[in-house]
């Protein structure tokens, strides 16, 4: 529910600007005939829930289809989750680098890769990295959105979570305890 009310709260914030400029040439047209303004706030009101519901979709539909759990603070600009490899990290290297999305920047042998991911169609990205613990066989995956990043769906939020989706359900990787996995807001205590 915290993930829907977040989403709700951006698309309120997304078109309130057109909503007031909307009702401002409402009322000067109409020589301030305030009738006209219900109608603007109830397609405003039914709008945002409308557009709040489809990123939400939007937003679970790609963490079911990575593995992934829908916490409460998917919206968070910050992302970190300890996973675990399906396939040798040699292969998550080179996947990792040949992928059209990534971009990687710096390598610290074979414990950490720092890159820049791509989550939507724009040149916009966000800050990862992988640290990989061979011994246990999970890497810990880390992405910061930047400040002027606009995110998925139209909202300002939650670039990290999809590009989260992507990397895990791109490079092969699970959560850990797949049977925690029920619904929103299970794995709250792995998401930093």
């Amino acid at each position: 529910m915290k993930v829907w009310v977040g989403c709700w709260w951006e698309a309120v914030c997304a078109l309130a600007v057109p909503m007031v400029i909307q009702v401002g040439f409402r009322l000067w047209d109409q020589g301030g005939d305030w009738g006209a303004v219900g109608e603007i706030a109830a397609t405003w009101v039914a709008g945002t829930v409308v557009w709040a519901a489809v990123a939400w979709l939007s937003l679970r539909h790609r963490a079911h289809r990575s593995g992934i759990a829908l916490a409460s603070d998917a919206l968070a600009a910050h992302q970190t989750r300890r996973l675990r490899v399906l396939r040798p990290s040699v292969g998550l290297r080179a996947e990792l680098k040949s992928s059209p999305r990534a971009s990687v920047t710096a390598e610290k042998g074979r414990e950490e890769i720092w890159f820049h991911w791509r989550p939507g169609r724009r040149n916009r990205t966000v800050w990862g990295s992988i640290a990989f613990d061979e011994g246990a066989g999970t890497v810990r995956l880390d992405l910061r959105a930047s400040g002027v990043y606009t995110g998925s769906s139209g909202l300002r939020r939650g670039a990290s979570f999809v590009a989260l989706c992507q990397v895990a359900g791109g490079l092969g990787l699970s959560e850990e305890n797949e049977n925690e996995n029920e619904g929103e807001g299970a794995g709250e205590a792995r998401v930093a």
